[in-house]
């Protein structure tokens, strides 16, 4: 019989916030328990682009007239 965990599969209690480059929510992760507060990306793709703010348009595509 398995080990029972104190994780019942409720992600909906966890917390979140927004990542400061694409602004796409981050939910709380076991591995970010220790520095949750200071955790700023969702991804190695958005560290990378740290300097790219989510309000700077001009390192996106323009449409074509």
């Amino acid at each position: 019989m398995p080990k029972p965990s104190g994780f019942k599969g409720n992600k909906q209690s966890l917390p979140q916030k927004p990542c400061t480059v694409c602004g796409r929510p981050m939910v709380w992760r076991k591995s970010w328990a220790k520095n949750w507060e200071s955790v700023l990306y969702c991804s190695d793709r958005c560290r990378a682009d740290k300097s790219r703010s989510p309000s700077d348009t001009s390192t996106r595509a323009k449409d074509p007239v």
